[in-house]
């Protein structure tokens, strides 16, 4: 009989192999949060940076046009206006993002301040969004 027995038994393996694919899995799903995250911030970030120049971008229209036209179509924004007598367009869209602004309709000539909200989102995950409240304002003259 052999007394210095050296091994592993069935049940020490199958112990050590639960364990460690409980440590694997539990792993395994925090890589992939900090990845769903980090792709998260990354489209927030992108998204912030859209409205703002937007919003920059609309802030010259509206100080430097005479008359401006804004329309919302199908996620995209559309500019008619008008500076020195002559009519231009522009369109804001983006191909990953739905750009929604809750102001269209003529703009007077004499209004300063014209207070609007922008809301932005993903096409692929409509729940990933921003939303900036905002003004457009004109500088005002010494009259």
């Amino acid at each position: 009989m052999v007394q210095n027995q050296r091994g592993m038994t069935v049940i020490e393996l199958l112990a050590s192999l639960a364990i460690l694919s409980i440590i694997g899995i539990l792993v395994w799903q925090v890589f992939f949060q900090g990845m769903n995250y980090s792709a998260k911030s990354i489209s927030k970030n992108n998204m912030q940076q859209e409205a703002t120049i937007l919003t920059a971008t609309l802030t010259k229209i509206h100080q430097t046009s005479d008359e401006y036209e804004l329309s919302n179509p199908s996620c995209s924004i559309i500019v008619q206006y008008m500076r020195q007598g002559t009519t231009a367009v522009e369109e804001f869209s983006h191909p990953e993002m739905c750009l929604e602004i809750d102001f269209t309709g003529e703009v007077e000539p004499d209004l300063n301040d014209l207070p609007m909200k922008l809301t932005i989102n993903e096409k692929a995950n409509a729940e990933n969004r921003i939303v900036q409240d905002t003004f457009l304002y004109r500088l005002k003259g010494d009259g």
